[in-house]
Formats: C-alpha cells, sequence, structure tokens
C-alpha cells in the first residue's frame, strides 16, 4: 500500500491531477485531491466504475482504460491485479479534453436536463480542472508502467556552478531550523492580528501572505478538507482580533457565521484563497465602521442600533426611543462625536449598502432604493447625489 501510494503521488505531483484508488467492491482507499467534487460529478463517477472494471478485465493486463462521461468529465483508469486476479483500479481524474466556452457549458447543461442555474457552478469546477488535451495518452501509458514496475527512490542532486565563484560554501546551520520557522510564523501570525485589530486593510491582506502556511499534510489524501480547517481557525482568530478591535460581539458573529458556511461549501482551493482575503477586507472595515470602542454610551446605543436598523424605517426620535435617550441629547452627542449628523451617517450606511447591491447587478436601481431603506425612489436618488455627486444610473452605468 505504501508503494501504491507513493506512485499515486508521483502522478498527483507531476500532472496536478486527481488519483483515486479503489479496490474491487468499489470501496475508496485512496484519494488524493486537491478539490472536493461537487456531489452531481462524484455520483456520476461512481455509475462508471462498473463499465471500467468490465473494460479492464476484457482487456490485456497491461492496458489503461480512457472514459468521458455525460458531464464531459475525463478519466483513466488501470487495474490492480493480485495473484492474476482483479484487486481494484487507480482512476486518474477529472481531467478535461476541450477548453471551456459558454457552449459547452450549456450543451453539457442540456445533455443532462440540468436547470440553467448550474452554469455558473460548472463553470467554475470546470476551469479548476487541468486541460489534458491529446497528452491524456501519454498520462495513460505511464500510469502502466508505473503500476507495473517496481518504483525506484530517486536522488536529488546539483551540478557545481563554475561560472559564480561569488557564491559563499553554504555552511550547516546552527540552529534548529523547524523552530526558527515556527517562530518566524507566530511572529507573522502577531503582525497580521494587530493590523486587523486596527482595521488596516492594506497591511493585513499583504501580511495574510506571510503569515499563511501550507498544513495539508495535518489531513493526508485531502488538502482541500487540510485548507478549509485552517480557514475556520483564521475565522475564529480574525474574529477575535476585530473584538479587540472594538466591534460589538452581534456583527462579528453574523461575520464569522456567513463565512463559516463559505469555507464549508468551497469546492476548490482557489476558492478558499479567495474567501480568506474576503474575510481579512471584511472584518478590518468592520474595524472602521462598527467599532463603538471610546464613544460616549449613548453614541454607542445609537451606533449600534443604526448599524444593524440603518435599512428600516428609522430617524432620529425613533432611534431615541429606542436606546432610551432624549432626542435633543442623542443628536447633539453624535454630531459632536462623529462630526456628522445621525440622518447623514444613516444615509451614509444605506448609500453604501445600495452601492454593494448595484456591484451585485441582480437588482433594479428601484428596488436596491426601496431594499437599503429609502421610503421612495425620488428620495433615494436625491440622496445618492447629495452622498456621491452623481446619480445611481451614472454611478452604475461608470463601473
Amino acid at each position: 500500500m505504501d508503494e501504491l501510494q507513493s506512485k499515486c503521488w508521483l502522478i498527483k505531483n507531476a500532472f496536478q491531477i486527481d488519483v483515486q484508488v479503489i479496490d474491487h467492491q468499489f470501496q475508496t482507499i485512496l484519494h488524493i485531491s486537491d478539490d472536493s467534487d461537487p456531489l452531481i460529478f462524484v455520483e456520476a463517477r461512481k455509475k462508471i466504475y462498473l463499465d471500467l472494471k468490465n473494460a479492464l478485465e476484457a482487456a490485456n493486463k497491461n492496458s489503461f482504460c480512457f472514459h468521458t462521461d455525460s458531464f464531459q468529465l475525463s478519466y483513466l483508469a488501470a487495474a490492480l491485479h493480485m495473484d492474476e486476479q482483479f484487486h481494484g483500479m487507480v482512476i486518474v481524474g477529472p481531467f478535461m479534453l476541450e477548453k471551456i466556452t459558454d457552449h459547452f457549458i450549456w450543451s453539457v447543461i442540456r445533455e443532462n436536463r440540468l436547470e440553467n442555474n448550474w452554469g455558473k457552478p460548472f463553470e467554475k469546477f470546470y476551469k479548476s480542472l487541468p486541460y489534458l488535451g491529446q497528452s491524456y495518452l501519454a498520462i495513460g501509458d505511464l500510469l502502466v508502467n508505473l503500476l507495473t514496475n517496481p518504483r525506484v527512490d530517486s536522488q536529488f542532486v546539483t551540478a557545481p556552478n563554475h561560472n559564480d565563484h561569488s557564491q559563499p560554501e553554504i555552511q550547516p546551520l546552527d540552529y534548529d531550523q523547524d523552530g526558527m520557522e515556527v517562530k518566524l510564523r507566530y511572529a507573522a501570525e502577531k503582525k497580521f492580528l494587530h493590523f486587523i485589530e486596527i482595521g488596516d486593510k492594506d497591511s493585513a491582506l499583504k501580511a495574510l501572505i506571510d503569515f499563511t502556511g501550507d498544513f495539508s499534510y495535518r489531513v493526508p489524501g485531502n488538502p482541500l478538507r487540510a485548507k478549509k480547517n485552517l480557514s475556520f481557525s483564521s475565522n475564529t482568530m480574525n474574529r477575535l482580533a476585530a473584538a479587540k478591535g472594538g466591534v460589538e460581539p452581534q456583527y462579528l458573529h453574523a461575520i464569522s457565521e456567513k463565512f463559516a458556511f463559505k469555507i464549508e461549501a468551497a469546492v476548490t482551493m482557489s476558492d478558499l484563497d479567495a474567501i480568506n482575503f474576503s474575510m481579512v477586507e471584511e472584518y478590518c472595515d468592520a474595524v472602521k465602521n462598527f467599532a463603538v470602542k471610546g464613544y460616549s454610551t449613548v453614541v454607542k446605543k445609537a451606533l449600534m442600533y443604526i448599524n444593524v436598523s440603518f435599512k428600516e424605517s428609522i430617524n432620529v426620535q425613533s432611534i431615541a426611543d429606542e436606546i432610551g435617550f432624549n432626542r435633543s441629547y442623542l443628536a447633539r452627542r453624535f454630531k459632536e462625536e462623529l462630526k456628522v449628523s445621525v440622518i447623514d451617517y444613516i444615509h451614509n450606511k444605506r448609500i453604501k449598502e445600495a452601492i454593494f447591491l448595484m456591484e451585485q447587478g441582480r437588482l433594479s436601481i428601484t428596488d436596491i432604493g426601496i431594499q437599503v431603506g429609502f421610503s421612495s425612489y425620488n428620495y433615494f436618488c436625491k440622496v445618492f447625489k447629495e452622498v456621491k455627486g452623481m446619480t445611481a444610473t451614472e454611478y452604475r452605468d461608470c463601473k
């Protein structure tokens, strides 16, 4: 089993393609994959196991089988034999034989009689797969040779560079390399979390690169799960750092829960990379926009209420009634401490949310205005122009 696993890793590392080993009862005993395939593709792959087995059993012992399923996902398979008996298969794939286009995706959807909303998920998954073209034939030949011959441990050497005499001889390190790497990692982590605590988004994103490490060894054979586990830990640390920055628990809970769902739903390593960057941005923005540390009690309570309820029909009086303070006192302290009136603060929050919804491209401007809390389309347009210096339509068209 150890030798078989090492051979499978050779295929995986050489071609960045998933490798699966199943036994004669079609039970998975090894799966080396960067990603967790969407369930619809996993079920489709299971349906081809019997066809692959039948083809390999009927063929010469040194054959490999090629198959493309109804989703146009291609696979290679080679048999494992023990005492001349079929004992299982090594399956390499999925991979693509043609470039991904809109026509290709919609053809797959039509062939499998699926709803059109599968378009985006399919596109994302297909583009995460290796494109092999006709080189799959060479990989199939290599697969057979790897499985039918003993693996030899190679040795890595380098040739001396006689043209460069400036490089000093490398001396053995006189400190614990592993210990030093751990120390540097925790120093990078501390700096990264500090940037989140103060809401410095640009610095935090730069520090994220130094802070991120490779922990795929923690879940052998499933690097996606290892990275998901690390992302969950990052979500927790980011939340704690933002809490130190003054963000109230109810905001942090909403952010943390949202990203927990996104992490678990991710199907590719690139999805997780994007989620981790978005997570840093949102926690930093929360520190900048939601932190209430340093304000008076009345302003703290007002900010907490507005940040949760700005999409509703609220005004200075309703806020004062909700938090239990006099209207005039609230308005005065708010303006003194934030240098902006309560109403202007609400307007800015609503316009920022409206811009976010515009960028999603799913709602009309009229619907957006109502959804972010304005009582009418005309009022929304008036406030938008006051805040951004142009109409909502002009802003959308220039983006």
